[in-house]
């Protein structure tokens, strides 16, 4: 039992480290493919400074993004009045970044790779570092929690924290956000508090105010953690009077704090000529978005649900001199994060803007896992942990087959793809529509077309194919009065993804529309390999003597083979 926290956190390791190596792509020229889109803007001023010499210009970019094309478009970067580009994304994580980017660009200079900042060697050393910090910050979080609870507790929390959460995510596969790094950066926090209020130091209050710093200058927002050590109790202890008679304390954490947010405002006042730079994020505080939470495009309770467990903790945190910390940096900080403009936080795999924070729910974790540990409730604590291990590494793995989508998830899509490791055509159909047959032999076949020959669509030549578009009542054995629907199956080739293309059936009656645009690429579909979509429109009896038509159509300049185009209409028995 004295080892087994240890067990744990090893055992978390290796399957961080199993599934970055899993998904490293050997055969592509970046290998890991992680300084791209958000992380191509943080990790900027690193080539920029020791490479290029040049942060305010950056006169090196359109060679690296010809050469690498590591974003859609240059949303990292912004034009300033006096001919300088500002970087919009802040130089904390490429401060975290920096020992392994010149541990990369070392290695580059070994083996001959372009010592550029972005061949091979320095997106690897990337990942690399993510499991570093990873293992730096799950050893210091065992430290803080073997505080507290007891060493099956401590196991249990490291092992959920560490694999039932999305945090997966952002250590093994989008290695180079910010969301890994600064784990380690809150479970340091967490650390310095508690040797702080164990012993006060001067060199533990400026520790603190540096790691608030560095924090808030890779998001801003994590600024919040301000409340973790102010509210942190101390049995004889009032924070008030203690800093009244040894205010050097404060100073030296002020101090702390100014030195970890100086970087950036070098930078700031060097390429604007102002000490302060908007970057343009917004927050809407009075109207927060609570479908972060608990919404089905990517709710933390819903795709993380060993975060339940988490919020349920904060019920338990009295007998804990952490409580108050906790629960006013959780209650602040969720509102913060769900008070923000773009609530999606773009493509992610559930809130990926709280697993920085997971360190400090850990605490709430232990809580009521010691509860639990305590009572009959114990008996149903390891299985209920299992799945939650299971579920969790089960959706990884979905999500970055694009199954479980990062954009588009809606309540019956997840119902259909649930823990269902092979599904159907017709489950991925529900990513855009909501119309399903479930049993077919309720339903006889009316009417059947079939299109054998393959066509061809594409942007530049035909970005649309008619397959079929007259009134409904041409179609042979249409009735209105009766319950019928559409079945429309076709394969689709491409030869990287025939994204941003879709199979359309439409009915429509003066002004009125009825619509469904089914995507030809979704997570089941095989790269260079005929796929098949299906889906189903049912035909209202509103619409009798409407139009109807099926055709595909792209936004994508290749070409996109199209052949054994099916369309059966079906009716309901009697």
């Amino acid at each position: 039992m004295k080892n087994l926290s240890w067990g744990a956190l090893l055992l978390a390791m290796l399957f961080l480290a199993g599934i970055r190596l899993n998904y490293l792509k050997w055969d592509t020229p970046a290998v890991a493919n992680v300084l791209t889109w958000d992380a191509f803007g943080y990790y900027l001023g690193l080539p920029g400074l020791f490479i290029y010499g040049d942060v305010d210009k950056l006169e090196w970019l359109p060679d690296i993004l010809e050469k690498y094309h590591p974003t859609g478009t240059l949303y990292q970067v912004s034009e300033w009045p006096n001919g300088n580009r500002v970087m919009k994304y802040l130089l904390g994580l490429s401060i975290l970044y920096s020992p392994f980017f010149l541990l990369g660009h070392a290695i580059a200079g070994w083996l001959d790779y372009p010592q550029d900042g972005f061949s091979a060697p320095y997106p690897l050393a990337v990942c690399f570092g993510a499991l570093v910090y990873a293992f730096l910050g799950l050893c210091l979080l065992r430290l803080v929690l073997k505080r507290f609870f007891s060493e099956p507790v401590v196991a249990l929390t490291l092992l959920l924290t560490g694999l039932a959460t999305n945090y997966v995510q952002y250590v093994a596969v989008d290695s180079a956000l910010t969301h890994g790094y600064l784990f380690a950066v809150y479970a340091l926090l967490l650390w310095l508090i508690v040797r702080w209020h164990e012993t006060p130091g001067l060199r533990l209050a400026f520790g603190i105010g540096l790691v608030i710093g560095l924090a808030s200058i890779t998001r801003p927002t994590e600024g919040v953690m301000l409340f973790l050590p102010l509210l942190w109790l101390k049995d004889g202890m009032r924070k008030g009077p203690f800093f009244r008679q040894q205010p050097m304390h404060l100073v030296w954490a002020i101090a702390g704090g100014f030195l970890g947010i100086l970087p950036q405002l070098i930078y700031w006042k060097t390429v604007t000529g102002g000490w302060i730079y908007d970057v343009g994020s917004k927050f809407l505080f009075f109207r927060p978005h609570w479908q972060v939470l608990w919404g089905w495009e990517k709710g933390w309770f819903i795709y993380t649900p060993v975060t339940l467990l988490m919020v349920a903790g904060l019920f338990f945190l009295r007998p804990y001199p952490f409580r108050k910390a906790v629960l006013a940096f959780s209650l602040l900080n969720i509102w913060i994060i769900i008070a923000w403009a773009d609530w999606r936080y773009g493509a992610s795999y559930s809130c990926r803007a709280l697993v920085q924070s997971y360190p400090v729910w850990a605490l709430s974790l232990g809580a009521v896992l010691t509860r639990a540990w305590s009572s009959r409730a114990k008996y149903l604590i390891l299985p209920l942990s299992g799945f939650l291990l299971y579920l969790n590494l089960f959706q990884i793995g979905q999500y970055n087959r694009t199954i479980l989508h990062f954009d588009d998830m809606n309540r019956r899509y997840y119902q259909a793809i649930f823990l269902n490791p092979n599904p159907t055509p017709r489950d991925m159909s529900l990513l855009d529509t909501d119309e399903i047959i479930r049993d077919e032999n309720q339903y006889q076949a009316r009417f059947t077309l079939r299109l054998d020959s393959t066509f061809v669509i594409n942007k530049a030549g035909q970005p649309k194919k008619v397959f079929w578009e007259d009134n409904i009542r041409r179609l042979e054995g249409y009735d209105a009065n009766k319950e019928q629907w559409l079945r429309l199956t076709a394969q689709v080739k491409s030869a990287w993804g025939a994204f941003d293309t879709r199979l359309v059936t439409e009915l429509s009656l003066n002004e009125r529309r009825k619509r469904t645009a089914c995507r030809m690429e979704n997570g089941i579909s095989a790269p260079q390999a005929w796929n098949t979509v299906e889906y189903y429109f049912r035909l209202p009896s509103e619409y009798d003597g409407g139009t109807l038509g099926f055709w595909a159509e792209t936004n994508v300049l290749q070409d996109i083979y199209i052949r054994n185009i099916i369309l059966v209409m079906l009716e309901r028995r009697d």
